[in-house]
């Protein structure tokens, strides 16, 4: 599977994006972080573990991950060296190197969680992609990834003509069925999904209420709905695919 956008495409939307990054997301602070809040529910982090955060974008995972556990070992990849610039700023005992998504400069067996949020659906090759985050973790050690379903898109045209927003870039979202295929193909176990925010926007009563329902329905076409899809995946082959 190949998207027709390339890294470099990718990489010069975001660096012309960071002036604005942070601010735009401030206006839909809760939304924003949900994927942080919910992504670490995932972990049981234990000090001296080896974590790879991809794509880092301005480090706003890095506190989430810092307090369940202060003493492990981050690895920031991030595809925007003006992403990097800021997230440097912010956090500057922390380690971020650039990346082409495709080529992690890392060896086998080296992680014990890949935390990769709203993420795969801005990879060229989404497969390739997964199956160098499958070559660097350890045997069963867990990949935890966030994105949006194939059923954003007409959600996110809809909110980008009522709000400003950074926009998405090159990106192609993907049903739940393709994922999990990608998935498969490329080594990883899945061990839990889950759709989430149905109702991004509103009171947090209206979006409380949501969340009781896409839970109540999940692996559903209505879960399908959330614009947020959490995927947990274990590493079940030494394999190289």
């Amino acid at each position: 599977m190949q998207n027709n956008f390339t890294i470099e495409e990718v990489r010069n939307f975001w660096n012309k994006t960071a002036p604005i990054y942070e601010s735009s997301n401030k206006q839909f602070k809760e939304t924003h972080c949900q994927r942080f809040r919910q992504a670490i529910q995932y972990l049981n982090l234990k000090p001296k573990q080896k974590v790879l955060n991809i794509w880092s974008r301005t480090g706003s995972a890095i506190p989430y991950l810092r307090q369940q556990c202060p003493d492990i070992e981050i690895s920031n990849l991030e595809v925007s060296p003006e992403f990097i610039k800021i997230a440097q700023n912010k956090f500057r005992q922390e380690r971020f190197q650039e990346t082409d998504l495709e080529h992690l400069p890392f060896s086998s067996n080296y992680f014990d969680y890949v935390l990769c949020l709203e993420t795969l659906e801005h990879t060229p090759k989404p497969l390739v992609f997964l199956k160098e985050l499958q070559r660097t973790l350890k045997l069963n050690a867990l990949l935890v990834m966030s994105l949006p379903p194939k059923t954003a898109e007409l959600p996110l045209r809809i909110y980008e003509i009522f709000f400003k927003n950074h926009g998405e870039g090159p990106h192609q979202f993907l049903s739940s069925k393709t994922v999990r295929n990608l998935l498969w193909q490329a080594g990883f176990a899945l061990k839990s999904h889950k759709g989430t925010l149905l109702i991004p926007l509103g009171p947090p009563w209206l979006k409380r209420q949501g969340e009781k329902i896409i839970d109540k329905f999940q692996n559903t076409a209505l879960s399908e709905l959330g614009i947020r899809q959490f995927y947990a995946a274990k590493k079940q082959s030494n394999s190289n695919f």
